[in-house]
């Protein structure tokens, strides 16, 4: 998903649907909406059916390559083939913006969540068995804009089961197929849980919030958090991008009762705390503060993908030397990290030093989890190899 959540000039975090596992609380304070702040947006926002929707088109062709299938097996290895070689245009990842699944296939790109409700959609229309799966992945971000984006993810499982075949036959198979459009294979390597259709919804309505928030359009982002709130009211991240945008309209009191009441949805997620303790620090609450940043900073020094992100924004903003102390902090709390290795490849090789950038290369490829990520590295090596050769 991608899911999103993102840091504001402050420091402080959106998120864009993290699909994060929620706790349910005694009760949901929806007093903290209040509409009177935002002015009237003239514009209607997505339905749930719209979001799932697919064209009548699409129905047909599917409903066409359904008859020809006997199983739910072979119905799986016809979508698998529909999703990435149909017509050879294949559908890519693209971690931008949050489609419909109508509008997913017309773009034919798309974030993981849009990537992964077009094939939700697509697989009840061919009577599979799927299943919206939420990868607990650590903290993770990334930039836009100047933005920070705390990404989550999201894929989509199908399993066997009873099928009817073409001569109306029941058939049953047993197996699992984990639909991911994501290339950084490493995050199906974390636990994950299952989603209801209502909180993919949830999630999609908050990814476009978020994205409006980006644009400045905070009117609309409200209606949005609105319906993602409706949909789903134990999504933390909704409530966190609430208290964004009371934050930014100098709604204190407001933005810390719904980051509260976030992190009370969330209690092992820091996101929300973090962005509470910045909060406390305008509103002079210093004391507090500082007990939420000791609480947040002694977590995320243990999660080796926060130092993995503090090494790339380093090496963005063109600290070599920190970000190679960030890359082996995170090495040190994971050795098999191959974006750590790869990072310090990348450090190494601004700071000109092409033995050692092609030393953490070789590193990288070796912990590869996948052939297309070790082919990458693969190719990555084999340019710095012939400009190394040409000086």
């Amino acid at each position: 998903m991608t899911t999103m959540k993102l840091f504001l000039s402050i420091g402080v975090l959106i998120c864009l649907s993290a699909c994060q596992q929620s706790y349910t609380v005694k009760s949901t304070p929806y007093s903290l909406l209040q509409d009177h702040l935002f002015n009237p947006v003239d514009v209607a926002i997505e339905t749930p059916e719209q979001i799932f929707a697919l064209p009548e088109q699409t129905k047909a062709e599917i409903r066409q390559l359904s008859r020809s299938a006997s199983s739910a097996r072979m119905k799986t290895d016809l979508l698998l083939n529909y999703l990435f070689e149909k017509k050879g245009s294949s559908l890519l990842y693209q971690n931008d913006a949050t489609l419909t699944a109508a509008e997913t296939l017309a773009a034919r790109q798309a974030n993981c969540l849009s990537l992964t409700i077009l094939s939700y959609s697509l697989a009840q229309e061919m009577e599979l068995q799927a299943e919206f799966r939420d990868i607990k992945i650590p903290e993770y971000w990334t930039q836009n804009n100047g933005q920070s984006l705390l990404n989550g993810h999201v894929n989509l499982s199908i399993v066997g089961g009873k099928s009817r075949g073409k001569n109306g036959s029941i058939n049953y198979s047993v197996f699992n197929y984990t639909i991911d459009f994501d290339v950084q294979n490493y995050k199906n390597h974390f636990p994950s849980v299952s989603l209801r259709q209502h909180q993919i919804t949830g999630m999609f309505y908050t990814n476009k919030a978020a994205e409006a928030m980006l644009q400045g359009k905070d009117d609309l982002a409200y209606l949005y958090l609105k319906a993602a709130i409706s949909m789903d009211p134990d999504a933390a991240e909704s409530w966190n991008n609430l208290a964004v945008l009371y934050r930014q309209k100098q709604q204190l009191g407001l933005a810390e009762k719904a980051y509260v009441f976030a992190a009370q949805l969330a209690p092992d997620q820091l996101n929300s705390k973090a962005n509470l303790a910045l909060l406390y620090d305008i509103m002079g609450e210093i004391e507090k503060s500082n007990q939420l940043k000791r609480l947040v900073a002694a977590k995320r020094n243990l999660n080796p993908y926060y130092h993995l992100m503090l090494g790339h924004e380093s090496l963005a903003s063109g600290s070599a030397q920190r970000a190679i102390a960030h890359y082996k902090k995170s090495l040190g709390l994971n050795k098999q990290l191959a974006e750590a290795m790869f990072g310090l490849a990348r450090a190494h090789l601004a700071l000109g030093e092409k033995n050692k950038a092609q030393y953490y290369l070789q590193s990288a490829e070796k912990l590869a989890l996948n052939p297309d990520e070790r082919q990458r590295y693969q190719y990555k090596l084999k340019l710095l190899t012939v400009a190394a050769m040409q000086h």
